[in-house]
């Protein structure tokens, strides 16, 4: 029970019916889905809209009471569980859709809004939200942001953190902060990335704003029975690696099958048969059976030994019936399921399905496997009776062994359900020391007095003081670069430095030295002898993004990763590869094409780039909106901290929960965190046809057709609006074959004309891209001025890659899509000022601007971008500066939330890097 005074507080806000205090009603508290923890709360508090949430928690906090967020308590972690009587406070009657915004594909809710529900609003409007949890039908989408929630087909769209583009949250102490929103470009680091999946521990989501999709025009779904279950999971990475891409594939072995035929939800699937594999493509019709049909062939070959085919809706519905039946007959097996849910790389699974068979003969048991198998994530059902002490020990035993061998396999202990109560103590199979230490950090970063879900996520008794995160105190006053040096003689070789005139022009960065780590321990070693001399250093790749991201960042020596540039792992089939940071982005597209897959980033600056600054840099091109982000595909970084402390942190596998997302953090930060030294990326199967349609034009008019082919339906890769010399712009090389030197040629010829040009690219399968093209050319009402195809298309979007290079002034310019004509005008303005030109990526509403004459006029440039930044802002969009004089300011500035984590992660302040 809670105080008097704090339930009559509580009925103030909420209302008599929201504040549940009696022992009866508390018990459907007492668990979420997984029923083996049961704690009853102290109460549980119902708020309506996000006013009276945040002075629900204020009351809380303020009786020094602990607080367990909840949604619809559909969870298998344990996660909502109130430990030691603490409130529950429950959003399921913040369950109003605020607002569908169909013209920019966006919807804004509140966290009680049931994940299917929302995509029924949306389809009037010819839209969906793609994340699908198997529990769709009851779970909310704030419980989705708690857990960064999977599903069947996140293995071609992605998980539930690509698709959250704002939060507003309700921080521990009452206060509420704005994170994100799509058309908003604000500087700082990616917190709506880090607060998704930080299950509870942060904060509570009191508003989300979400992404949209059109719904796919056709779907084709296969059904491929197999006599071994080994064979399925062989055919699963044989799809991949003929570089198909299925919306989804998931797998249902034996067990599964015989207790959903023997229960009211029978499929149809034969018995006798150890696995059925369930295969899905969708997008535009043309193509999908060609698709299929491939599909169904590598099945047959893989040893299945019938491939089914739905005709219709109603056959497609009975086709994943024994999918999304399957825990629901679960309990014909047994009285009790303990639910896993490991990832590993998808080639791996044969032997770890293998594996998996071994425990449970070994221990007695039955476990019964259904899962999303083209991505990997593991559901091994452990069957038993906890009324048996016996029984219930050895399900202990094997869940560890379980978890250990796919650890041991490259994967990781959760890639949807989270970690919870249940998982906290498998925490140190995956992480290190530091790794915690830090995760400890950003707890206190939200949650200062740590009343948010406590006892969740980080294991017990590995809480570090103040003094283990930061770090030895620096030695002494400031010193100079040549402290760094001494203090590195005999870490370093003689080569690994370069000083004098040399070091002070090496990329521009005018530092006394550079330094050329081989390793993460050399980095270590630099950093840490920075904090103890007390100088400043500044990492970089190559240097040919030095000048991105602000100001402030003088610096005694720069640290370069570019002799860390060697692949470490690469498996086709799994889609993912790991690199050092140095390794040159065009050397990373060579190797992966040669197994016809692909990096699909196309942010300026990546031409001459490397990986790791890529990340570092955190921006994205066009392709982003089709492919996602950089952030959507970075897996996993190994990353020395400004306290001197190696981290790694993600891993090699495509959904990974086990704790806070410290790679969407440390993507973007820009080098003010720590020094990347290793990523670990996801690629895609390169599309078989790259079509680019050119239409010249004037802005008004091109603007119009942009924003028409953007909400026409059907996909498009990318829809850039350019000035006529925008194309020329791109002539230096960036790849090492004719047909893209050949493609930069001819796109000079054709942006050479004057005016502007609506460059349209189309990407997939031949027939999918001719029948985009037609109907992209029905949409304009005219044949486009010039095609480019092949490697001439190729060529010239990543010949644009450059547009910005050596530019003394970069502006990004964002609002909503449908504010495109306002944005470009507002950039006109800039352009008009600096001698600069304008690209826009009319699908996400984003405006670049690159002037030549910044130097000399920075009180002119500052004016000027002033008022930009006053107009886009009345758009409710923000102007953000790459780089530019440092009078006129990079548009914003560290707040609360930032400023603390660069203080955990540089507690002294060595990095040169300021907050981006």
């Amino acid at each position: 029970m809670i105080p008097s005074a704090l339930a009559a507080s509580l009925t103030a806000i909420c209302g008599p019916d929201g504040v549940i205090a009696d022992a009866d009603r508390l018990l459907v508290y007492e668990s979420d889905a997984l029923t083996a923890y049961r704690h009853r709360p102290g109460a549980v508090i119902l708020p309506r809209t996000t006013g009276e949430l945040r002075r629900t928690v204020r009351e809380i906090s303020r009786a020094g009471l602990p607080i367990v967020p909840r949604g619809a308590g559909t969870g298998l972690s344990g996660g909502a569980v109130a430990l030691g009587g603490a409130i529950v406070v429950g959003t399921a009657r913040m369950n109003r859709i605020l607002e569908i915004d169909a013209p920019n594909r966006r919807a804004v809710l509140q966290p009680g809004v049931i994940n299917a529900e929302l995509s029924v609003a949306a389809a009037v409007h010819g839209l969906y939200y793609a994340p699908d949890p198997s529990s769709q039908t009851a779970c909310t989408i704030g419980g989705n942001v708690a857990e960064n929630s999977g599903g069947p087909h996140c293995l071609k769209y992605g998980v539930t953190s690509r698709y959250v583009t704002g939060l507003t949250i309700v921080l521990a102490d009452g206060s509420v902060a704005e994170l994100g929103g799509l058309g908003r470009e604000a500087p700082g680091y990616d917190l709506v990335g880090l607060f998704v999946g930080s299950e509870g521990c942060f904060g509570i989501a009191a508003e989300i704003e979400v992404a949209l999709l059109p719904v796919p025009e056709g779907v084709r779904t296969l059904l491929a029975i197999f006599d071994r279950i080994e064979d399925a999971g062989r055919a699963v990475s044989d799809i991949v690696g003929a570089g198909l891409l299925p919306a989804a594939m998931e797998i249902i072995d034996g067990p599964t099958i015989r207790a959903v035929e023997d229960s009211v939800f029978a499929a149809g699937y034969p018995t006798d048969a150890e696995a059925a594999l369930v295969i899905e493509f969708d997008g535009l019709e043309a193509g999908l059976d060609a698709e299929a049909g491939r599909a169904a062939r590598i099945c047959r070959r893989a040893g299945a030994r019938e491939v089914r085919s739905a005709r219709d809706e109603a056959e497609r519905t009975a086709l994943w019936k024994g999918r999304k039946k399957a825990f629901g007959a679960m309990g014909r097996i047994a009285p009790d399921l303990l639910v896993q849910d490991a990832t590993v790389p998808r080639t791996t699974l044969p032997a770890i399905l293998r594996g998996i068979s071994e425990i449970a003969r070994r221990y007695n048991l039955v476990v019964a496997n259904v899962f999303h198998a083209g991505d990997g994530n593991l559901h091994p059902n452990i069957l038993f009776d906890r009324r048996n002490a016996e029984e219930l020990e050895r399900v202990e035993r094997a869940s560890k062994e379980i978890m250990q061998i796919c650890v041991d396999s490259g994967g990781t202990i959760t890639g949807e359900h989270g970690v919870g109560l249940d998982k906290k103590h498998h925490m140190p199979l995956i992480h290190g020391r530091a790794e915690l230490d830090a995760m400890w950090g950003l707890r206190r970063v939200f949650d200062p007095r740590g009343v948010m879900n406590p006892g969740k996520v980080l294991p017990d008794g590995t809480e570090p003081d103040v003094a283990e995160l930061a770090g030895p105190e620096p030695a002494g006053p400031a010193g100079a670069g040549a402290a760094v040096r001494d203090a590195l003689r005999g870490v370093l070789r003689e080569d690994q430095v370069l000083e004098g005139d040399g070091a002070s022009e090496w990329g521009g960065g005018g530092a006394g030295a550079v330094l050329f780590p081989e390793s993460a321990e050399e980095v270590q070693a630099i950093v840490r002898a920075a904090v103890e001399e007390g100088v400043r250093v500044l990492p970089a790749g190559n240097g040919s993004w030095l000048g991105a991201g602000g100001w402030g960042r003088e610096a005694d020596a720069i640290v370069s990763t570019a002799r860390m540039n060697g692949v470490a792992h690469y498996e086709a089939a799994d889609l993912t590869l790991t690199a050092g940071a140095g390794l040159c982005m065009a050397d990373l597209g060579e190797l992966a094409g040669g197994s016809g897959q692909w990096l699909p980033v196309d942010a300026p600056g990546c031409g001459r780039g490397t990986l790791g600054a890529l990340v570092a840099c955190g921006v994205s091109g066009p392709l982003g909106s089709r492919y996602g982000g950089v952030r959507d595909n970075v897996l996993g970084i190994e990353v020395v901290t400004g306290a001197g402390r190696i981290l790694r942190i993600g891993g090699r596998v495509v959904k990974n929960v086990a704790g806070y997302d410290m790679v969407r953090l440390f993507t973007g930060s820009r080098g003010s965190l720590g020094v990347i030294t290793s990523v670990s990326v996801r690629l895609f199967p390169r599309p078989a046809a790259d079509v680019t349609l050119c239409f010249r034009g004037g802005q008004r008019g091109l603007v119009e057709t942009a924003r028409a082919v953007c909400t026409a339906g059907f996909p498009v890769a990318a829809v850039e609006i350019f000035g006529g010399s925008v194309g020329r712009s791109g002539s230096g090389s960036v790849g090492r074959s004719g047909s893209e030197s050949a493609g930069r040629s001819r796109a000079a010829e054709v942006a050479g004309g004057g005016g502007m040009v609506l460059a349209v690219r189309l990407l997939g399968g031949g027939e999918e891209v001719a029948e985009a093209r037609g109907r992209t050319v029905a949409r304009v009402g005219r044949e486009p001025d010039e095609v480019l195809a092949g490697g001439e298309s190729a060529g010239f979007h990543e010949g644009r890659t450059r547009w910005e290079d050596g530019s003394p002034l970069v502006a990004r310019l964002a609002a909503l899509p449908d504010r495109l004509g306002d944005v470009m005008a507002c950039a006109g303005m800039v352009a008009g000022a600096v001698g600069g030109e304008v690209a826009a990526d009319a699908v996400r509403g984003l405006v670049r601007v690159k002037g030549r004459r910044a130097a000399g006029r920075a009180g002119a440039v500052a004016e000027c971008v002033a008022r930009a930044r006053a107009e886009v802002a009345d758009l409710g969009g923000s102007v953000v500066l790459s780089s530019g004089p440092r009078e006129v300011g990079a548009g914003g500035g560290a707040g609360g939330l930032d400023a603390r984590i660069k203080a955990l992660f540089d507690p002294h302040g060595v990095l040169a890097s300021e907050c981006p």
